[in-house]
């Protein structure tokens, strides 16, 4: 099982690079890729790869660029995570209560309570490194 779960990450992984196409009429073949093995491609041909997020404005905040995309999808985890915490914090207290003096369910609650915690923290904490990534990257002029 986890060999099949290595060999479709890597599939899922390069499938993409594999199957990019550089430009050209679709169903052809690139230039110097169609042609017998070993040949050199034809004279005049380049290969241009374009730039999908070049004249992209990233002063404006609009999410028209990747770091505001990425954001985006950042804050998205953090609001669905914080949810969760919150879930857990008040299953937590269902726990503490239901324990009803007993050593073991008090110490399960307490641990069940630091991973909370710790979780809550690793979520503040993805919010943090991320603005101060992107603050160092527009410091240097990114």
């Amino acid at each position: 099982m986890r060999t099949f779960v290595i060999v479709a990450l890597i599939f899922f992984l390069l499938a993409p690079m594999a199957l990019a196409q550089t430009g050209g009429s679709p169903g052809t073949p690139p230039s110097g890729i169609g042609g017998s093995p070993g040949a050199p491609p034809e004279q005049g041909s380049n290969i241009t790869l374009f730039n999908p997020l070049k004249g992209v404005d990233c002063s404006r905040g609009n999410g028209d660029c990747l770091s505001a995309f990425l954001l985006n999808i950042l804050d998205f985890v953090i609001y669905l995570g914080s949810i969760v915490v919150i879930f857990m914090l008040v299953y937590v207290g269902f726990r503490f209560v239901v324990a009803q003096g007993s050593d073991t369910k008090i110490s399960e609650a307490r641990t069940m309570l630091l991973w909370t915690v710790i979780g809550a923290l690793i979520l503040l904490g993805a919010k943090a490194i991320a603005l101060g990534v992107q603050a160092t990257v527009s410091a240097l002029g990114g």
